[in-house]
């Protein structure tokens, strides 16, 4: 139930609609909280809402800014007392009147009209959002002035540098369509029409792209969110997945986001906690195109996390020699600074044993070396020096003097001992 069609006005005070009909049953202008069944007129317009507008009450108010009903889109919303009239049902009569019966019957010709396009397989005009616009479209003016047709559909030659569509008008002459009050629509064939589905109503758990801002949340439009718990006015509170950050939007302020853009958000979200100059690990990949010459297992540096490679967004990580390689997020893992600081130490340990020609802790006989561990050694000291005279599979060493299996650190490689 979106704007009603076939409201007639049965008194007026002043100017001021005071008594109208619809469907049969009669409404008067009233105050107090509106109850479902009720009628608003909108004393204000608004994105999907129509001003001097009527629309039904979908539930009981709570209190005065508790207005609900479906827009112009059926989408729900919420208003203020300041936004509308109440009108209150007072009679239903089982025998209506020929002028109810005809009122209500004008509210039923559009649908006829697209019945007969239908079965006359006429093309028809479906309504979109103002962001899926396109030089092509159409738009449909309310209370159009003299040189526009009302319920004429305009086609759209161009949009302006502030995204305002223009058309040409009945004079032949173009026209800045933002002057007047209107609503795109898209021309689609009988077929197409009748099989377009309505759209889902969004609900917590869905995600949802930010078109407009109408509540005060400090999303960016185009933003994709997540819609992570029901409110009351506005509709959500919502997080964004980039960043995580969390506002409340209405409904009306958003629409469903698309699969690639949902996929798109979270690869972003995803790159985003790879920073400039992070240690990373590459999980996978390493070796052909576009990480050719890294090694899976491998630490590398990231570089920048936003990189448009011909594959897609990729993180560049930085290897030796100031190559580049080209990862997505699931093939890395973030370091620790604990994880980074060992790594380090191990790679100050290897290049220093590296230096002498070997891997790190092996002995050759005729080191020089301090005991740091004499395992229970009776004879031996820790801190004492020894002379290795060679290495067991295990790791420790044992001394020329007294044959015990020690844990050393090497002072002096033998290749480098002056007494030799």
């Amino acid at each position: 139930m979106a704007k009603l069609n076939g409201v007639k006005t049965l008194d007026m005070v002043n100017g001021e609609i005071t008594k109208v009909s619809y469907g049969g049953a009669e409404y008067v202008k009233a105050e107090g909280l509106p109850k479902m069944g009720d009628l608003v007129l909108a004393d204000k317009g608004g994105y999907d809402i129509t001003y001097g507008a009527f629309y039904k009450i979908t539930e009981d108010a709570d209190h005065a800014d508790d207005v609900r009903f479906l827009d112009d889109v059926d989408d729900e919303r919420f208003r203020d007392d300041d936004d509308y009239v109440l009108f209150c049902k007072v009679s239903a009569s089982t025998d209506p009147s020929l002028e109810e019966r005809v009122s209500s019957a004008e509210g039923e010709i559009e649908s006829l009209k697209s019945d007969v396009a239908k079965l006359k397989g006429e093309a028809g005009y479906v309504r979109i959002d103002a962001d899926e616009a396109n030089v092509g479209d159409y738009v449909k003016f309310d209370d159009p002035p003299d040189y526009l047709t009302d319920e004429e559909y305009y086609e759209i030659v161009r949009f302006d540098s502030y995204r305002d569509p223009w058309i040409t008008d009945d004079d032949g002459d173009e026209y800045d369509a933002s002057n007047r009050d209107f609503v795109f629509y898209r021309k689609v064939s009988a077929v197409t029409a009748e099989a377009e589905p309505k759209p889902e109503r969004l609900k917590v758990g869905d995600y949802a792209k930010v078109v407009r801002e109408e509540f005060g949340h400090l999303f960016d439009t185009d933003d994709i969110i997540e819609l992570i718990e029901a409110g009351n006015n506005p509709n959500f509170e919502a997080r964004r997945l980039l960043d995580g950050e969390v506002w409340y939007v209405a409904a009306s302020e958003v629409v469903r986001a698309t699969d690639e853009e949902v996929a798109e958000a979270k690869d972003a979200a995803a790159r985003a906690k790879f920073k400039r100059g992070a240690k990373v690990r590459l999980l996978s990949g390493g070796g052909p195109y576009p990480l050719r010459g890294f090694e899976n297992g491998k630490i590398y540096e990231v570089g920048y996390n936003n990189f448009d490679h011909p594959e897609g967004k990729r993180i560049r990580i930085v290897g030796d020699a100031e190559r580049f390689g080209y990862a997505t997020p699931d093939q890395l893992e973030i370091l620790s600074e604990e994880e980074v600081a060992e790594i380090e130490r191990q790679q100050v340990e290897e290049a220093k044993w590296a230096k002498i020609g070997r891997k790190v802790g092996e002995y050759k006989k005729g080191d020089i070396a301090r005991v740091v561990d004499n395992q229970c050694a009776g004879r031996v000291a820790n801190g004492d020096i020894i002379e290795v005279l060679k290495q067991a599979s295990g790791g420790s060493i044992v001394d020329t003097v007294h044959g015990y299996f020690l844990k050393v650190e090497l002072i002096t490689p033998v290749e480098a001992r002056f007494d030799r």
